[in-house]
C-alpha cells in the first residue's frame, strides 16, 4: 500500500487535515440547523399568536397512522469506497401513486405567511440533517483510514 515512512506520513497529513475540515464543516451545519430551527419555531408562534392557540395546535394534526404520510424519503446509497450517502427526497406521491397532501392544510385554507415559513424551515432543517449525517460517515471514514495509517507507520517503523 505505502513504501516508506515519508508517504505514510504525507497520507496521516492529508487524511488529518480532511478530518479537521470535516469536523469545521460539521460544526458549521449544526450551528446552521440550530438557527433554521430556531427561526422555524419562531415563525410558528407567530402563526399560534395571529391564529390563537386552538386554531394551530395539536388538535388539527390527525391521530390515526393511515390518515397521513410523510412529505419526504431519505435516500441511502452507497458511494465507491462503501460510505453511505443520505439524501432527502421531497414526495409528490406515495408508493401507490396518490398524491400525499400537503399537512399545511390541516390548519385551513388561508393559514398565515407565518405557518408556511415555519414549515418551509423545518424543510431545510431535513435537508441540513442528511448533509449532518453525511459528514458524519465521511468523519468515521476519514478517522478508520487514519488508524489504518498508524498502524501500518507502525509496522514500517521496526
Amino acid at each position: 500500500m505505502h513504501g516508506s515512512v515519508d508517504e505514510v506520513c504525507a497520507a496521516l497529513d492529508k487524511f488529518t487535515l480532511r478530518s479537521l475540515e470535516l469536523m469545521e464543516e460539521k460544526v458549521s451545519v449544526t450551528l446552521q440547523m440550530e438557527e433554521i430551527l430556531r427561526d422555524g419555531h419562531i415563525e410558528l408562534a407567530k402563526s399560534r399568536y395571529i391564529r390563537g392557540m386552538e386554531n394551530i395546535g395539536m388538535l388539527q394534526v390527525p391521530t390515526e397512522a393511515g390518515q397521513f404520510e410523510s412529505l419526504f424519503k431519505v435516500q441511502t446509497e452507497l458511494d465507491e469506497e462503501s460510505i453511505p450517502q443520505f439524501d432527502v427526497i421531497n414526495r409528490k406521491h406515495n408508493d401507490e401513486g396518490k398524491e400525499i397532501p400537503d399537512p399545511i392544510k390541516w390548519f385551513g385554507v388561508l393559514v398565515p405567511q407565518n405557518l408556511r415559513n415555519a414549515q418551509k424551515r423545518f424543510q431545510a432543517t431535513a435537508q441540513l440533517s442528511s448533509k449532518c449525517g453525511n459528514i458524519r460517515t465521511e468523519i468515521i471514514s476519514t478517522t478508520e483510514k487514519l488508524n489504518e495509517l498508524k498502524r501500518i507507520k507502525k509496522n514500517i517503523s521496526k
